[in-house]
C-alpha cells in the first residue's frame, strides 16, 4: 500500500498523545532548525500564504505586480527548497495518491487539447503555470513531505502569517472601512479570498484552543479580529464553508471530545454575543439571504454558469469535451461540474476516488485523536474545500483543495502502512 521507512510522526505541542506503542513518536534525531525552508512552513505557506501578505503588497505596491510576484515566487522557493533539504529518510509515498496523479494527467491533456488543438480562447500561461506550479508541483510535495511537519514549527508558521495578514489589513483599515458597508475589500485581495483566509486561521485557532495555556490566549485575542474579517468580508462562500467543516469536525469526534468541543464553540458563540450583541449575526443573515437567483446577479450567473457546464456534459457524456463553460468562456464555479463538462464521466472516476480516500482520511483523522495537527487542519480544510468547491474556484486555481485533500491521504495511508508492518515484522523497513 505504501512506500515509507519506519519513522514516526511527531507528537510535540500536546498533540497525538496516548498509545502504548507511540504510534506517532518524536522523529528519531530529526530536528528541523531551518524553520522557514520546512514543511510546515511550506504546507502553512499554501494554504494561507498568497493573502497573508496580501496586506502588505496592496499597501506597499498598489498598482504594481511586483510585490505579488515576489511573494509567489518566495511560496515556490520555499517549498522547493523544504524538499531539497528535507534528507531523504523523512520524505514517503504512497499508492493511494495514484487517482489524482492520474486525473491530473488526464485534465492537462484536455486543457493542452481545448488550447493547442482547437483553439479555445484560455488564458495558457496563467493557467499551466498556475496549476502546474502551485496545484501539481505544491501538492506532489508537501504531500510527500507529510512526516517531517512538527507541531511546534506548524505552530510559530501560522502564528506569524495570522499576525502578517491582520497587520496587513489594518495598514489598509482607510480602505476596508470605506467598504466595510458593502464588502471589504482591496486590490490585492477580493471579499472572497479575504474571507476564506480569515476562516482558516479560525479553523487553525478552534484545533489549537485550550491545548497550551499560550495558545488559548493567542486563540482569544486573534480570534475575535479574524471573526470580524470573515463577517465584514460578507463571502458566502466563506460563512456556508467554514461553519460547514467545523461542524463536521465536531460531529466526527469521539465522545468528550465531542462534547468538549461543543461546549467550547458555545462559549465562544456567547462571548461574540456578548461583545457584538446581534449586529455580527445580523450582517451574516442578510448576506445569506442575498442568496437568490432572481435577486442577486452573482446567483443567477452562477446558475446559469452550472446549467451551461451540465448541458456541455450531457453532449459529451463519456469523455468531456470542454475545460470551460462555452457560453461564459469562463470555469463554472463548481470543481465537480467543471470535471463532468472537462474530461466527462470516465475522466472522472479519478476525481471521484481521490475524494473517497481523502473523505476516508479525513474521518479516519479526526476520529482517531491520534494524528498531528497538521493532518487534522489538512483533514478539516479539505472539508472546507470540498464544500466551497459546489459554488466557487476551479480545478486548475484550487491548490488549497488538492493540497488538503493529498496531505490528508498520505497522513491516513502512512499511518496504515505502519500499522500493516508493525503487525508483520518480518516486512518492516529500517
Amino acid at each position: 500500500m505504501t512506500q515509507r521507512a519506519n519513522i514516526h510522526y511527531d507528537t510535540s505541542a500536546g498533540f497525538a498523545r496516548g498509545g502504548t506503542v507511540r504510534r506517532f513518536a518524536h522523529l528519531r534525531g530529526y530536528v528541523d532548525r531551518r524553520i522557514w525552508f520546512s514543511p510546515a512552513a511550506a504546507f502553512a505557506l499554501a494554504i494561507c500564504g498568497v493573502y497573508a501578505f496580501a496586506g502588505l503588497v496592496n499597501k506597499f505596491d498598489p498598482e504594481g505586480s511586483t510585490g505579488s510576484i515576489l511573494v509567489r515566487l518566495s511560496i515556490i522557493v520555499i517549498t522547493l527548497g523544504s524538499y531539497v533539504l528535507l534528507t531523504a529518510k523523512l520524505k514517503s509515498s504512497t499508492s493511494a495518491l495514484i487517482p489524482m496523479k492520474l486525473f491530473f494527467v488526464l485534465y492537462v491533456c484536455r486543457l493542452a487539447e481545448n488550447i493547442y488543438i482547437s483553439s479555445i480562447n484560455i488564458p495558457s500561461f496563467m493557467i499551466f503555470s498556475v496549476f502546474l506550479v502551485t496545484g501539481v508541483g505544491a501538492t506532489l510535495l508537501i504531500a510527500s513531505m507529510d512526516r517531517a511537519i512538527r507541531n511546534s514549527d506548524l505552530i510559530f508558521v501560522m502564528n506569524i502569517l495570522c499576525v502578517i495578514f491582520l497587520v496587513g489589513l489594518y495598514l489598509n483599515r482607510d480602505l476596508l472601512f470605506l467598504s466595510q458597508d458593502e464588502r471589504m475589500a482591496l486590490d490585492k485581495i477580493n471579499p472572497i479570498a479575504m474571507g476564506h483566509t480569515a476562516f482558516a486561521f479560525l479553523i487553525y485557532f478552534f484545533l489549537v484552543l485550550g491545548k497550551t495555556k499560550k495558545l488559548t490566549i493567542q486563540a482569544a485575542i486573534l480570534g475575535p479580529m479574524l471573526l470580524l474579517v470573515v463577517v465584514f468580508s460578507r463571502s458566502r462562500g466563506a460563512y456556508i464553508a467554514g461553519a460547514g467543516s467545523l461542524l463536521v469536525y465536531i460531529l466526527l469526534l469521539k465522545g468528550s471530545k465531542r462534547v468538549f468541543a461543543v461546549l467550547g464553540a458555545l462559549v465562544v458563540a456567547m462571548a461574540i454575543l456578548a461583545s457584538s450583541g446581534v449586529e455580527l449575526i445580523d450582517v451574516v443573515i442578510a448576506r445569506l439571504q442575498t442568496i437568490n437567483v432572481d435577486a442577486d446577479q452573482s446567483t443567477m450567473i452562477r446558475s446559469q454558469l452550472f446549467a451551461g457546464a451540465w448541458r456541455q456534459f450531457l453532449e459529451n457524456p463519456v469523455i468531456g469535451r470542454y475545460a470551460v463553460e462555452m457560453q461564459f468562456n469562463f470555469y463554472p464555479h463548481n470543481i465537480y461540474l467543471e470535471s463532468l463538462m472537462a474530461v466527462g464521466a470516465l475522466g472522472s472516476l479519478p476525481l471521484a476516488a481521490h475524494i473517497v480516500l481523502a473523505l476516508r482520511s479525513t474521518v479516519g483523522i479526526i476520529r482517531s485523536g491520534k494524528f498531528p495537527l497538521a493532518a487534522v487542519l489538512a483533514a478539516v480544510l479539505f472539508i472546507r474545500e470540498a464544500i466551497a468547491g459546489m459554488a466557487s474556484g476551479s480545478l486548475w486555481g484550487n491548490s488549497l483543495f488538492w493540497v488538503t485533500s493529498a496531505l490528508t491521504i498520505s497522513f491516513w495511508y502512512g499511518y496504515q502502512g505502519f500499522l500493516a508492518r508493525n503487525r508483520n515484522p518480518e516486512v518492516r523497513a529500517y
